[in-house]
């Protein structure tokens, strides 16, 4: 699976699966008319060749990062649900290849004028 493919799968995954809010991939504006939204980024942080041979396997790591931002002063409520969503979504999964741990809720606070929650999905694949 190349880096384009794991990412259009990513996107197609979680656009058909997180429902109820506007999400917002890489390099994307959120629109100006929402009242909460989450942005979703795609890292890879590392990789290496795990066999020997004339083909060698290689497990590339990867991280899903939700930033999920809500109105202020409403308390966090509405980010804990759509983190259990996410949460929800990827624990315990395999997806096209693609293992999923358990998902990190960190809990952010005032941000640009927004409440921010992050959820983060370490996950890794492995190819020849």
């Amino acid at each position: 699976m190349s880096f384009l493919a794991q990412k259009s799968t990513l996107e197609y995954f979680i656009q058909t699966n997180l429902v109820g809010t506007n999400v917002v991939f890489e390099n994307q504006s959120q629109g100006n008319k929402v009242s909460e939204w989450v942005r979703v980024n795609i890292l890879n942080p590392d990789s290496r060749q795990i066999s020997l041979g004339d083909n060698p396997y290689f497990r590339y790591l990867g991280l899903l990062i939700f930033q999920i931002f809500i109105k202020p002063n409403i308390g966090s409520g509405r980010a804990m649900e759509i983190a259990d969503q996410i949460t929800a979504l990827f624990r315990g999964k395999t997806i096209s290849g693609m293992t999923f741990k358990p998902p990190v809720i960190h809990p952010v606070g005032d941000s640009g004028g927004w409440y921010q929650v992050n959820v983060s999905v370490n996950f890794s694949r492995e190819e020849v």
